[in-house]
Protein backbone atom coordinates (compact mmCIF):
# COMPACT_ATOMS: atom_id res chain seq x y z
CA UNK A 1 0.00 0.00 0.00
CA UNK A 2 1.25 3.46 -0.92
CA UNK A 3 1.56 5.98 1.86
CA UNK A 4 -0.89 8.88 1.69
CA UNK A 5 -2.29 11.77 3.67
CA UNK A 6 -4.80 14.59 3.46
CA UNK A 7 -5.51 17.50 5.78
CA UNK A 8 -7.58 20.61 6.09
CA UNK A 9 -5.92 24.01 6.36
CA UNK A 10 -7.49 24.41 9.82
CA UNK A 11 -5.91 21.24 11.20
CA UNK A 12 -3.14 21.65 13.76
CA UNK A 13 -1.62 18.49 15.26
CA UNK A 14 -0.45 20.45 18.30
CA UNK A 15 -3.87 21.83 19.18
CA UNK A 16 -5.01 20.21 22.40
CA UNK A 17 -8.38 18.59 23.14
CA UNK A 18 -9.94 19.62 19.84
CA UNK A 19 -9.90 16.37 17.88
CA UNK A 20 -11.25 12.84 18.08
CA UNK A 21 -8.70 10.40 16.70
CA UNK A 22 -9.86 7.21 14.96
CA UNK A 23 -7.34 4.47 14.15
CA UNK A 24 -7.48 1.36 11.96
CA UNK A 25 -4.71 -1.24 12.24
CA UNK A 26 -3.99 -4.75 11.01
CA UNK A 27 -3.72 -6.83 7.85
CA UNK A 28 -0.50 -5.09 6.88
CA UNK A 29 -1.68 -1.49 7.15
CA UNK A 30 -2.39 1.37 9.52
CA UNK A 31 -4.51 4.49 9.07
CA UNK A 32 -5.93 7.27 11.19
CA UNK A 33 -8.36 10.15 10.86
CA UNK A 34 -9.17 13.13 13.06
CA UNK A 35 -12.62 14.67 13.44
CA UNK A 36 -13.30 18.14 14.77
CA UNK A 37 -15.21 17.75 18.03
CA UNK A 38 -17.02 21.04 17.38
CA UNK A 39 -18.85 19.97 14.22
CA UNK A 40 -17.86 16.33 13.60
CA UNK A 41 -16.12 17.04 10.30
CA UNK A 42 -12.97 15.09 9.31
CA UNK A 43 -9.92 17.35 9.20
CA UNK A 44 -6.94 15.06 8.62
CA UNK A 45 -6.07 11.52 7.49
CA UNK A 46 -2.99 9.40 6.92
CA UNK A 47 -2.48 5.81 5.80
CA UNK A 48 0.32 3.45 4.87
CA UNK A 49 1.78 -0.04 5.09
CA UNK A 50 2.63 -1.58 8.45
CA UNK A 51 2.90 1.10 11.13
CA UNK A 52 3.77 3.95 8.72
CA UNK A 53 0.65 5.98 9.54
CA UNK A 54 1.34 5.72 13.27
CA UNK A 55 4.73 7.34 12.68
CA UNK A 56 3.32 10.29 10.71
CA UNK A 57 4.19 13.69 12.19
CA UNK A 58 0.60 14.86 11.53
CA UNK A 59 -0.73 12.48 14.19
CA UNK A 60 -2.47 14.66 16.83
CA UNK A 61 -0.43 14.96 20.02
CA UNK A 62 -3.23 15.42 22.55
CA UNK A 63 -6.59 14.30 21.13
CA UNK A 64 -9.59 14.58 23.41
CA UNK A 65 -10.58 10.97 22.67
CA UNK A 66 -9.25 8.00 20.71
CA UNK A 67 -10.92 4.91 19.26
CA UNK A 68 -9.55 2.05 17.18
CA UNK A 69 -10.58 -0.98 15.15
CA UNK A 70 -8.22 -3.91 14.68
CA UNK A 71 -8.43 -6.38 11.80
CA UNK A 72 -8.73 -9.29 11.63
CA UNK A 73 -11.27 -9.63 14.39
CA UNK A 74 -12.83 -12.63 16.09
CA UNK A 75 -16.31 -11.64 17.20
CA UNK A 76 -19.78 -12.93 18.04
CA UNK A 77 -23.08 -11.19 18.75
CA UNK A 78 -24.58 -12.91 21.78
CA UNK A 79 -28.16 -12.21 22.93
CA UNK A 80 -28.10 -10.85 26.45
CA UNK A 81 -30.21 -13.73 27.74
CA UNK A 82 -27.67 -16.26 26.46
CA UNK A 83 -24.59 -14.59 27.91
CA UNK A 84 -23.31 -15.94 31.23
CA UNK A 85 -20.23 -14.68 33.09
CA UNK A 86 -17.22 -16.68 31.98
CA UNK A 87 -18.90 -18.02 28.82
CA UNK A 88 -17.38 -15.46 26.43
CA UNK A 89 -14.58 -17.70 25.16
CA UNK A 90 -17.04 -20.54 24.55
CA UNK A 91 -19.22 -18.35 22.33
CA UNK A 92 -16.22 -17.36 20.21
CA UNK A 93 -15.03 -20.97 20.01
CA UNK A 94 -18.43 -22.19 18.85
CA UNK A 95 -18.49 -19.62 16.05
CA UNK A 96 -14.85 -19.60 14.98
CA UNK A 97 -13.69 -23.12 15.87
CA UNK A 98 -11.15 -21.99 18.44
CA UNK A 99 -10.22 -19.36 20.97
CA UNK A 100 -8.07 -16.43 19.79
CA UNK A 101 -4.93 -15.47 21.68
CA UNK A 102 -5.77 -11.75 21.94
CA UNK A 103 -7.40 -10.01 24.88
CA UNK A 104 -11.13 -10.74 25.01
CA UNK A 105 -13.40 -7.71 25.19
CA UNK A 106 -17.10 -6.95 25.01
CA UNK A 107 -19.23 -4.11 23.67
CA UNK A 108 -22.77 -3.62 24.91
CA UNK A 109 -25.32 -3.15 22.13
CA UNK A 110 -28.58 -2.26 23.90
CA UNK A 111 -30.41 -1.46 20.65
CA UNK A 112 -30.03 -5.11 19.69
CA UNK A 113 -30.40 -6.58 23.17
CA UNK A 114 -27.03 -8.22 22.65
CA UNK A 115 -23.35 -8.03 23.51
CA UNK A 116 -20.53 -8.19 20.97
CA UNK A 117 -17.75 -10.47 22.26
CA UNK A 118 -14.53 -9.89 20.35
CA UNK A 119 -10.75 -10.13 20.28
CA UNK A 120 -8.05 -8.41 18.21
CA UNK A 121 -4.46 -9.31 17.45
CA UNK A 122 -2.31 -8.38 20.48
CA UNK A 123 0.51 -6.93 18.39
CA UNK A 124 -1.80 -4.58 16.53
CA UNK A 125 -3.48 -3.49 19.74
CA UNK A 126 -0.11 -2.69 21.29
CA UNK A 127 0.71 -0.45 18.31
CA UNK A 128 -2.19 1.74 19.42
CA UNK A 129 -2.23 1.33 23.20
CA UNK A 130 1.48 1.95 23.66
CA UNK A 131 0.94 5.38 22.08
CA UNK A 132 -2.58 6.09 23.43
CA UNK A 133 -3.19 4.01 26.59
CA UNK A 134 -6.76 5.30 27.01
CA UNK A 135 -7.82 4.47 23.45
CA UNK A 136 -11.21 2.78 23.25
CA UNK A 137 -11.28 -0.47 21.25
CA UNK A 138 -14.29 -0.79 18.96
CA UNK A 139 -15.42 -4.08 17.41
CA UNK A 140 -15.82 -4.07 13.65
CA UNK A 141 -19.09 -5.96 13.97
CA UNK A 142 -20.56 -3.23 16.17
CA UNK A 143 -19.34 -0.56 13.75
CA UNK A 144 -21.00 -2.39 10.85
CA UNK A 145 -24.37 -2.79 12.56
CA UNK A 146 -24.46 0.84 13.76
CA UNK A 147 -23.41 2.17 10.36
CA UNK A 148 -26.04 0.06 8.61
CA UNK A 149 -28.70 1.42 10.97
CA UNK A 150 -27.56 5.01 10.36
CA UNK A 151 -27.49 4.67 6.58
CA UNK A 152 -30.61 2.55 6.08
CA UNK A 153 -33.29 4.95 7.37
CA UNK A 154 -36.36 3.55 5.59
CA UNK A 155 -34.44 1.64 2.92
CA UNK A 156 -33.48 -2.01 2.66
CA UNK A 157 -29.71 -1.81 2.89
CA UNK A 158 -26.79 -4.22 2.49
CA UNK A 159 -23.49 -2.92 3.88
CA UNK A 160 -20.15 -4.51 2.92
CA UNK A 161 -16.62 -4.10 4.19
CA UNK A 162 -14.01 -5.97 2.12
CA UNK A 163 -10.86 -6.77 4.10
CA UNK A 164 -7.80 -8.68 2.99
CA UNK A 165 -9.40 -12.11 3.29
CA UNK A 166 -12.79 -11.45 4.87
CA UNK A 167 -16.08 -9.82 4.02
CA UNK A 168 -18.11 -8.20 6.80
CA UNK A 169 -21.80 -7.90 5.93
CA UNK A 170 -24.66 -6.17 7.74
CA UNK A 171 -28.22 -6.22 6.37
CA UNK A 172 -30.81 -3.75 7.66
CA UNK A 173 -34.46 -3.36 6.64
CA UNK A 174 -37.76 -2.41 8.21
CA UNK A 175 -36.01 -0.52 10.97
CA UNK A 176 -34.09 -3.52 12.28
CA UNK A 177 -30.94 -5.53 11.75
CA UNK A 178 -31.61 -8.73 9.81
CA UNK A 179 -28.10 -10.14 9.53
CA UNK A 180 -24.53 -9.47 10.67
CA UNK A 181 -21.86 -11.93 9.62
CA UNK A 182 -18.33 -12.39 8.34
CA UNK A 183 -17.34 -14.57 5.39
CA UNK A 184 -13.95 -15.74 4.07
CA UNK A 185 -13.18 -14.27 0.63
CA UNK A 186 -10.22 -14.61 -1.72
CA UNK A 187 -11.59 -13.49 -5.10
CA UNK A 188 -14.26 -11.29 -6.66
CA UNK A 189 -16.60 -14.26 -7.12
CA UNK A 190 -16.41 -14.93 -3.37
CA UNK A 191 -17.44 -11.34 -2.63
CA UNK A 192 -20.42 -11.62 -5.00
CA UNK A 193 -21.48 -15.06 -3.76
CA UNK A 194 -21.55 -14.20 -0.07
CA UNK A 195 -23.18 -10.81 -0.68
CA UNK A 196 -26.00 -12.45 -2.61
CA UNK A 197 -26.24 -15.22 0.01
CA UNK A 198 -26.55 -12.71 2.87
CA UNK A 199 -29.15 -10.70 0.95
CA UNK A 200 -31.30 -13.69 0.06
CA UNK A 201 -31.09 -15.24 3.54
CA UNK A 202 -32.39 -11.95 4.88
CA UNK A 203 -35.44 -12.25 2.62
CA UNK A 204 -34.39 -9.33 0.41
CA UNK A 205 -33.79 -8.92 -3.29
CA UNK A 206 -30.62 -7.42 -4.81
CA UNK A 207 -32.83 -5.49 -7.22
CA UNK A 208 -34.70 -3.59 -4.52
CA UNK A 209 -31.92 -3.26 -1.93
CA UNK A 210 -29.36 -0.47 -1.69
CA UNK A 211 -25.81 -1.81 -1.58
CA UNK A 212 -23.09 0.21 0.15
CA UNK A 213 -19.74 -1.43 -0.56
CA UNK A 214 -16.37 -0.38 0.81
CA UNK A 215 -13.33 -1.64 2.64
CA UNK A 216 -9.55 -1.46 2.57
CA UNK A 217 -9.23 -4.17 -0.08
CA UNK A 218 -12.30 -3.66 -2.26
CA UNK A 219 -11.27 -3.71 -5.92
CA UNK A 220 -12.86 -1.86 -8.83
CA UNK A 221 -13.54 -5.21 -10.52
CA UNK A 222 -15.48 -6.33 -7.44
CA UNK A 223 -17.61 -3.19 -7.43
CA UNK A 224 -18.29 -3.68 -11.13
CA UNK A 225 -19.33 -7.31 -10.57
CA UNK A 226 -21.63 -6.38 -7.68
CA UNK A 227 -23.17 -3.67 -9.87
CA UNK A 228 -24.40 -6.29 -12.32
CA UNK A 229 -26.75 -7.67 -9.67
CA UNK A 230 -27.43 -4.70 -7.38
CA UNK A 231 -29.00 -1.94 -9.44
CA UNK A 232 -28.92 0.43 -6.43
CA UNK A 233 -25.18 0.36 -5.77
CA UNK A 234 -24.31 3.51 -3.84
CA UNK A 235 -21.34 5.39 -5.36
CA UNK A 236 -18.21 6.02 -3.34
CA UNK A 237 -18.44 9.79 -3.12
CA UNK A 238 -15.07 10.32 -1.50
CA UNK A 239 -13.95 13.17 0.71
CA UNK A 240 -13.51 16.64 -0.78
CA UNK A 241 -12.49 19.29 1.73
CA UNK A 242 -12.96 22.86 0.52
CA UNK A 243 -9.94 24.09 2.46
CA UNK A 244 -7.67 21.14 1.69
CA UNK A 245 -4.01 21.86 2.31
CA UNK A 246 -2.49 18.55 1.31
CA UNK A 247 -3.60 15.47 -0.61
CA UNK A 248 -6.34 14.86 -3.13
CA UNK A 249 -9.45 12.71 -3.52
CA UNK A 250 -9.91 10.19 -0.70
CA UNK A 251 -12.38 7.37 -1.37
CA UNK A 252 -14.51 7.40 1.79
CA UNK A 253 -15.74 3.84 1.24
CA UNK A 254 -12.23 2.46 1.33
CA UNK A 255 -11.80 3.87 4.84
CA UNK A 256 -15.28 3.06 6.12
CA UNK A 257 -13.90 1.24 9.19
CA UNK A 258 -11.92 4.37 10.02
CA UNK A 259 -14.29 7.24 9.22
CA UNK A 260 -17.40 5.66 10.75
CA UNK A 261 -15.80 5.30 14.17
CA UNK A 262 -16.59 8.88 15.16
CA UNK A 263 -20.33 8.38 14.65
CA UNK A 264 -20.18 5.18 16.72
CA UNK A 265 -18.42 6.65 19.74
CA UNK A 266 -19.63 10.27 19.80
Amino acid sequence: MERGRQRSARYDAARERAWHLSILVGQGLSAWATHDMADGSPVAMAWGAGDEAMQDEMLPRSPISVSFVGLPEWSALVPDGALRPGSEARHLALLHGGTPAGAMRDEQMPDLGATCIYAHDDRDERMVLDRFPSARPLPMQALMTRTAHRLAQEKSLVLLHRGEDRLDVAVHAGGRLLLSNTFPVHAANDVLYFTLLATERSGLSPITSTLVAGGTHLQATERELLGRYFTQLAPDQGLHWADVREGGHVPAGRWMALLEQFACVS
